[in-house]
């Protein structure tokens, strides 16, 4: 503990001295970490960061599962709200009905009252009916109030499950672009780093210039010995060098005719 007092002592000293505040020093610490991650990410090699992107890919193709059983749950949900309505609909249609029939009823028995109307094989009075009809009555207003909150709720249902199934279809279409991107990126990569091998390990540039500047430096040689030799050669030799006698006596007449052409035009 006291080694930690003495170091943060050590540090304000340090702080007071230099004119810093504490907020600036903070700062500058910022300042240096943000440097020091830049410096890493840029050193990170290209191939790293494909086969980080490649990891990435498989993540999301992982994903795939879990959305697919929760758009499959949520039309699940919605058929299931679909059927709830229609069930509800059809009560309500059916207690309309019976309504619709004791209320015929009702009308028959006022024009005659006291009688008795005769209902599988019963005889029902207009009480009876009466009751009846506010208890059915009383059903059909709870089940259309039931009804129409089923049919909100299906509506609501429908377009939560349009909408998870619109973002499915998207999130699927990017990730099968970014899995196209990938396998194009690492094309190209794998070009790039053809290109730089065969201009490195194929192509040697150096040596090719080497050897030139050598041929060069042996033909200079050459040419230098060939005009030593030259330089070495008396030209009376060449008078001296033997010929065909046939070759001279042609030379000789061919001569002599010229020179005879000249003194007759003279």
């Amino acid at each position: 503990m006291k080694k930690f007092v003495g170091i943060g002592a050590l540090v304000a000293v340090v702080v007071s001295i230099a004119g810093l505040s504490f907020a600036e020093v903070g700062e500058y610490l910022q300042v240096a970490r943000d440097r020091a991650a830049s410096t890493v990410k840029d050193s990170i090699p290209l191939d790293v960061e494909i086969d980080r992107m490649q990891v990435l890919i498989r993540k999301l193709d992982q994903q795939v599962d879990h959305q697919k059983y929760a758009v499959a749950r949520s039309g699940i949900v919605l058929q299931d709200a679909q059927a709830e309505y229609v069930r509800s609909d059809a009560r309500c249609q059916h207690l309309l009905a019976e309504m619709e029939q004791l209320r015929g009823l009702n009308v028959s028995q006022s024009r005659n009252e006291g009688s008795c109307h005769q209902v599988s094989y019963r005889n029902v009075s207009q009480t009876d009916v009466r009751r009846a009809l506010s208890y059915k009555l009383a059903a059909y207003k709870e089940s259309t109030a039931t009804c129409k909150a089923q049919q909100q709720a299906m509506q609501q249902q429908r377009q939560a499950y349009e909408q998870l199934e619109h973002q499915f279809t998207q999130w699927q279409s990017q990730r099968r672009l970014l899995a196209r991107r990938l396998e194009t990126l690492k094309t190209r990569h794998q070009t790039q780093q053809l290109a730089s091998e065969t201009n490195t390990t194929v192509f040697n540039n150096a040596d090719l210039a080497r050897a030139t500047d050598l041929a060069d430096q042996i033909e200079r040689e050459l040419r230098i010995v060939e005009a030593q030799r030259a330089l070495g050669s008396d030209p009376i030799n060449s008078l001296l060098t033997p010929s065909d006698s046939t070759e001279l006596s042609n030379i000789e007449a061919e001569v002599d005719a010229i020179l005879g052409q000249q003194v007759a035009t003279n």
